[in-house]
């Protein structure tokens, strides 16, 4: 007799057309720490006093797939789950060609004279440079970030004398260079939102049984980049019915499961008030997008999942050093906040960006011992509602991969 085996389970997502209806063919296969989706049905017990005193009648009521997908972060591999939470599309970011700019890596900047930057890109944006020809032609493909933004010039911290030296680079004009976002970038819009609904595939293969659960949409998303380890994250499903079980992939030619590598937040850095940190020992997040499945007279299943509104907040602790950010709290500044997490080592590798163009320290306290004292922060992004250096939205992302 065969037994089902965890190693052989493939977990399966496909975007819908209709919500409730499985698309059938495509999607990815994905990679995960765990995936417990399963169909949770209501019940409901007799209240009825006989005189047997017994219990008479017990009936199934409600479908409701349930449970809980976690993952370690990696570029490029988890798409569908995150336009599904911030309730958007993946977008290619700006691509510029044939510009003329001077490099100075003392001031870490590039200065465009013709100007235009502002209407194409964004403070916290990584950009990538190519057609750079020598002595700079080491800076093609170096993921830079946008520390600072006018109309004419980037400022990016990444720029600096270290890099000059480990590359090789001078100061000077750069002639016909490309500029382009990297990969692409994901935030909740002002308007326009999107509610995509998906369905998630269970495949058991050394059994030929398969589970597919459909209607399914993305309630709390939890991240959690700890000092040390890989960064992963948990996202609630809630779905409206569970396919028969058949012995037949029911989501077949899916792409095949990504390659890149997970991400830990040691192979990263951390803006918060435009200053990099090297002080956070721990940061969690936490993105909450109510979710409602509503019962209703006839059908076992219900008609539409509803969404709420998307809460997204968060935690850090940091080495207690000095007042500075404690300060932000206590006089209640609005500051922005970027992590930025490599796959590899170096500054060429993929990554991913999670941006707060406004967030807020809403609690502290500080720990008491004979070591490191921590102090230990709540915080709540904001919508951005009129600063044009940054996407208008509480939270974006940008994936090498995406």
């Amino acid at each position: 007799m065969t037994f089902a085996t965890g190693v052989a389970k493939q977990v399966i997502i496909a975007k819908e057309v209709t919500e409730g209806v499985n698309p059938v063919v495509g999607g990815k296969v994905l990679r995960r720490v765990s995936s417990d989706l399963s169909l949770n049905v209501d019940s409901y017990e007799s209240q009825e006093i006989l005189v047997s005193q017994q219990l008479r009648d017990a009936r199934h009521g409600v479908h409701r797939p349930q449970g809980t997908f976690a993952g370690q972060l990696s570029p490029g591999s988890f798409n569908d789950f995150w336009e599904g939470i911030l309730r958007s599309t993946w977008t290619a970011g700006a691509t510029l060609a044939g510009l003329a700019l001077t490099l100075d890596l003392e001031l870490g900047t590039l200065t465009c004279v013709a100007g235009g930057l502002l209407a194409e890109l964004h403070q916290e944006d990584i950009i990538e440079l190519t057609g750079i020809a020598a002595p700079n032609a080491a800076l093609n493909g170096v993921k830079l970030r946008i520390n600072g933004l006018s109309d004419t010039v980037i400022t990016s911290r990444d720029l600096n004398a270290q890099m000059g030296t480990t590359l090789g680079l001078s100061d000077g004009a750069l002639a016909a260079v490309g500029l382009a976002v990297s990969g692409k970038k994901l935030f909740t819009p002002a308007t326009g939102q999107l509610f995509n609904s998906y369905s998630i595939e269970h495949w058991f293969s050394d059994v030929e049984l398969s589970e597919c659960f459909v209607g399914c949409k993305f309630g709390n998303c939890s991240v959690a980049l700890p000092a040390t380890g890989l960064v992963t994250f948990s996202v609630q499903i809630l779905g409206i019915d569970m396919l028969p079980v058949v012995t037949l992939q029911q989501l077949t030619d899916p792409a095949d499961i990504t390659t890149s590598s997970a991400l830990a937040a040691v192979n990263g850095k951390l803006s918060y008030n435009g200053v990099d940190l090297a002080v956070v020992t721990g940061m969690n997040l936490q993105i909450a997008g109510a979710t409602q499945a509503d019962p209703v007279v006839g059908s076992n299943i219900v008609p539409h999942i509803f969404n709420g509104r998307l809460r997204v907040t968060g935690s850090m602790t940091v080495l207690f050093e000095d007042e500075t950010i404690f300060n932000t709290f206590l006089d209640e500044i609005e500051v922005s906040a970027s992590v930025m997490l490599y796959s590899g080592a170096t500054s060429a590798s993929d990554f991913m960006r999670i941006t707060f163009p406004r967030l807020k320290l809403m609690s502290s306290s500080k720990s008491d011992g004979d070591m490191s004292l921590i102090q230990s922060f709540n915080f709540t992004a904001l919508e951005n509602v009129d600063n044009p250096l940054f996407d208008l939205s509480s939270i974006i992302m940008q994936d090498s991969l995406a």
